[in-house]
């Protein structure tokens, strides 16, 4: 009986030094699995993290990106915003050009006009003196020849293409004077016109 119990303990024993066995080996398997599992893991985060990190950088270049054209669209702004108040500007000065040159023609016309009633005046009156010179001359050479020959005047024909000569070189003198008094107007005219051409050119 005494035996019976012994082999009972000693399979008892065997038994549980066979599970023990058997459950350090279970345990021993899923340590490595766990170890083969954990080296999975951290190179799927290794993976994960080099992944990160490209992304991060492609972030980091597309907000740099995103900066620069932001500040390029703010240079642009501010570039047009200048040209545009210079193209107010200008467009003010071209509109007191055009206002300073009406001006300027009008004055040059109403001066012109004055001009040409003070020559107009001039010659008439200038014309009207040589005509009266010469019937001055007429007249007193009529009264010489009465006194020297006590008889009616007689006009030769000799004096009469003196005084035309007179009368047509007066005339002459008016014409010529009238010709110049027209070619410095018209020159000053071409003048002013030159000057005021390029602002015209520019709109």
């Amino acid at each position: 009986m005494a035996e019976v119990s012994e082999y009972e303990n000693f399979t008892l024993t065997v038994q549980h030094s066979v599970l023990a066995i058997q459950h350090a080996y279970s345990f021993a398997m899923q340590a490595e699995e766990m170890k083969k599992e954990l080296v999975h893991k951290t190179k799927e985060a290794a993976g994960l993290l080099k992944s990160l990190n490209k992304a991060e950088a492609k972030m980091k270049a597309l907000i740099d990106q995103a900066k620069t054209a932001k500040q390029a669209q703010d240079e642009a702004e501010e570039k047009a915003g200048a040209a545009e108040a210079t193209a107010e500007v200008l467009k003010a000065e071209k509109k007191e050009a055009e206002a300073k040159t009406a001006k300027a023609q009008a004055e040059l016309r109403a001066t012109l006009a004055t001009k040409d009633a003070e020559i107009k005046a001039e010659d008439d009156k200038a014309y009207a003196k040589g005509v009266a010179d010469v019937l001055e001359e007429y007249k007193k050479q009529d009264e010489e020849d009465e006194v020297s020959k006590g008889a009616p005047p007689k006009k030769t024909t000799s004096e009469v293409p003196i005084a035309e000569k007179s009368l047509n070189q007066t005339l002459q003198e008016i014409d010529a004077k009238l010709e110049a008094e027209k070619a410095a107007e018209k020159i000053f005219q071409l003048s002013f016109g030159a000057v005021t051409q390029p602002a015209t050119d520019a709109e």
